[in-house]
């Protein structure tokens, strides 16, 4: 059929400012680029020309979609996170980016030193596999309790060619016996954090999420527990045990650390919220 690239994204921007999509140009461009492969300069000077009548279908398919509200990167199947690609579905959390401050921490104070990390409630495995591509040197544990979330996890290591160890294992049900001898520099987590009575009032993007990836219990802290009184018995003298919280628990998992660790620290992300905490054996 012949169109207008460029009409056919104006269209697109328009349905999705109709169905009350915030980011409604920035999420029709990716579309847009996911079947037509063009740039903002291509589009600007595209003229009407012959398109494939399958992508311009498969265009409006995902407009309908993300005006529905299914997640942007849902629909991509990708997201970048510290400057790489990783694949994502809907079986593990969206890589975001205010859990770079994880990896960016730990290329602050570990790089060019022969490390140990564990990566815990692992998703996409976005965290450790970010840092085994940063710090080369590295040997990176991934620790997940989905299936479907591992296997984007291993699909991952592989495309981003990241030689790292990915393991099964429940966080809550403490230290498996084939890690119990294992010592760690660093273990790092964006654990399960929402209440679970505030579920029903995420945006409808986020409840479409796996809700174990979500879920933090009543308090939204059970899975801090269990990391400050099990898991950190796996950490080296001096390791450190670095965290995501959410900025109405972030507070609170501080006070748990500090039960098993000699020094806490509390850090805010970029809206000044308070949102990490690191905790030193």
């Amino acid at each position: 059929m012949r169109a207008n690239p460029r009409d056919l994204l104006r269209q697109g921007e328009i349905v999705l400012k109709e169905r009350k999509i915030e980011n409604f140009r920035f999420d029709a461009f990716c579309i847009h680029h996911k079947h037509f492969s063009m740039s903002r300069a291509e589009l600007l000077l595209a003229k009407e020309q012959e398109l494939s009548e399958d992508a311009v279908l498969a265009f409006w398919q995902d407009i309908r979609a993300r005006g529905d509200h299914k997640p942007l990167q849902h629909l991509l199947g990708k997201w970048e996170f510290m400057g790489l690609e990783f694949m994502v579905s809907p079986n593990v959390l969206i890589p975001r980016a205010e859990t770079e401050w994880l990896v960016e921490y730990a290329k602050e104070h570990y790089a060019g030193r022969p490390i140990k990390v564990l990566d815990l409630c692992t998703g996409s495995g976005c965290i450790g596999i970010s840092l085994k591509k940063l710090l080369p040197e590295a040997q990176v544990t991934l620790l997940d309790i989905s299936d479907p979330a591992l296997l984007i996890a291993k699909e991952n290591a592989a495309a981003l060619e990241a030689e790292v160890r990915i393991e099964k294992w429940d966080l809550l049900q403490g230290v498996p016996f084939f890690m119990e001898k294992e010592r760690y520099d660093l273990i790092l987590s964006n654990p399960p954090y929402i209440k679970t009575a505030d579920l029903p009032a995420l945006q409808p993007e986020v409840q479409q999420e796996p809700q174990i990836a979500l879920d933090g219990g009543d308090d939204g802290l059970i899975y801090y527990h269990a990391l400050a009184e099990q898991w950190s018995a796996l950490l080296k003298e001096g390791g450190e045990m670095v965290l995501e919280a959410g900025e109405d628990t972030a507070e609170g998992v501080a006070k748990i650390l500090e039960e098993t660790m000699s020094e806490v620290g509390l850090y805010r992300d970029l809206a000044e919220l308070p949102r990490y905490v690191v905790g030193k054996k």
